[in-house]
């Protein structure tokens, strides 16, 4: 045991991650767990950093810059593998000067140091201490501490499933072998997946490294798809992914962390018009992108029992914090800004609250050739006829809507005026590089390159 003047306090950095109750009282350990996690300082022996991954180690209540390994403090009295034929190495404690092998450095009588009897190979502690705190970590995915493998092999990584070539850790103890490598035993405990896939793809929440599929989806069979690949997750609960502790988002552990860019399936020049989705302002819509004072698109009348005056400031606008409910007429969707278009009777005696989007007055009248219904031309309506208070079913989306409509009285055939303009092909944000086609009997968008489904 390593000595020191005053008494040394041995921690665990992962002292909670060990409580039976943590599952429980997580969120309220979040902080101290992540500290511990970011936890970083010096040896004062071997002079390497002393992390989360060594789990243990010493520290001085008297001394506040004094923290050693605890397996720089527990060295052994003779080391293997460290010698280059393969020798015993002995502890030894020189009176006269000496040379380290390893790093040529001279080491003063009274110091400690490991030496072959045989060939006379000498270590420093500190290089010694090196060579052997590289070949073992504590890992929170497995109860035993791992060793490293001193040779590169060929294998299978029981973390990820997959077969590298590299370094492996495994474990001495466990009857059943265990081999992780060392690209997957070294992975971020948390990380932001558009960091890690230069904003290929992204999640409003960080995803947090799991070293078994979730028990809830494994007790009712429901094993998800990657949201990277769509692939399926092996049937393997012991396999390691990343899990968004908020939703049911999950990630292979390579789909999470390949910084490398998807292929561009598509030419901009093939694709003027392509709609870039989502619109940065959440205000901006659709119909407001096709139609806002489009040159050469004119305003059209608009069927309503009054006459309507084109206002930019008057209205009260759609405010859900003061309680404040102001839709548009035509596409129901709040409005939060002018110019609209608002009845003139609205402060009279009937008292009409009419109120539309300047863009929906300028909806064309007919669509002919919609993709959707070819057979007949569809007509807008502000107020669908023979329908309880204008109230229909979309045949697109299937939701119920008593706003503007495109419809064939002949097929009895009702189209939402958003739905109507909804672009065959889009890209979005979330699965960028790809062409997402309108998927129609899924009312989704899919990307054909790679199955993807937004």
């Amino acid at each position: 045991m390593f000595e020191h003047e005053h008494p040394l306090n041995l921690t665990d950095l992962w002292s909670e991650e060990e409580n039976e109750d943590y599952e429980e009282d997580k969120e309220e350990n979040e902080d101290e767990v992540d500290a511990k996690q970011d936890f970083r300082c010096l040896c004062s022996r071997c002079h390497e950093e002393i992390n989360w991954f060594h789990r243990y180690y010493y520290s001085c209540s008297t001394c506040s810059d004094f923290s050693i390994h605890k397996f720089c403090a527990e060295l052994p009295d003779r080391l293997e593998d460290i010698c280059e034929v393969g020798h015993t190495l002995g502890f030894y404690l020189f009176n006269d000067d000496w040379w380290c092998d390893i790093c040529d450095k001279l080491g003063k009588p009274g110091e400690l140091l490991y030496r072959c009897d045989i060939c006379d190979f000498k270590v420093d502690a500190n290089c010694a201490t090196k060579a052997l705190q590289k070949n073992i970590i504590h890992h929170p995915s497995h109860r035993h501490p791992l060793v490293r493998i001193p040779r590169q092999f060929l294998g299978e990584c029981d973390a990820c499933g997959e077969e590298h070539k590299g370094l492996f850790y495994h474990c001495p103890t466990c009857p059943s072998s265990y081999f992780i490598h060392s690209d997957c035993a070294f992975l971020p405990k948390k990380l932001q997946i558009q960091h890690t896939t230069n904003d290929i793809f992204s999640h409003i929440h960080p995803l947090t490294l799991a070293y078994s599929f979730p028990k809830t989806d494994q007790e009712s069979k429901r094993y998800p798809r990657c949201r990277v690949c769509r692939h399926g997750f092996s049937s393997s609960s012991h396999l390691w992914l990343y899990k968004c502790e908020k939703c049911r988002y999950y990630t292979h552990l390579d789909c999470a962390t390949s910084p490398d860019k998807m292929i561009k399936n598509y030419d901009d020049v093939e694709h003027p018009d392509l709609l870039h989705l989502p619109f940065p302002d959440p205000s901006y819509s659709l119909l407001k992108h096709l139609f806002f004072k489009e040159s050469g698109t004119e305003t059209h009348e608009v069927s309503h029992q009054h006459p309507l005056i084109l206002e930019d400031s008057r209205i009260s606008y759609h405010d859900p914090t003061k309680r404040i409910e102001t839709l548009c007429n035509g596409c129901l969707r709040p409005i939060t800004s002018g110019p609209v278009y608002v009845c003139s009777n609205e402060e009279g005696d009937e008292h009409c609250n009419f109120v539309l989007h300047e863009w929906c007055s300028r909806l064309p009248t007919e669509l002919k050739d919609h993709p959707r219904h070819p057979r007949h031309p569809l007509i807008l309506h502000s107020k669908v006829i023979g329908k309880f208070f204008g109230v229909f079913a979309c045949d697109l989306c299937g939701l119920y809507c008593n706003g503007f409509a495109y419809c064939c009285v002949k097929c009895d055939y009702y189209m939402d005026v958003n739905c109507a303009f909804v672009p065959k092909e889009i890209t979005h944000n979330s699965h960028p590089n790809h062409l997402l086609t309108l998927n129609s009997s899924r009312r989704s968008f899919i990307c054909h390159t790679c199955d993807y489904i937004k």
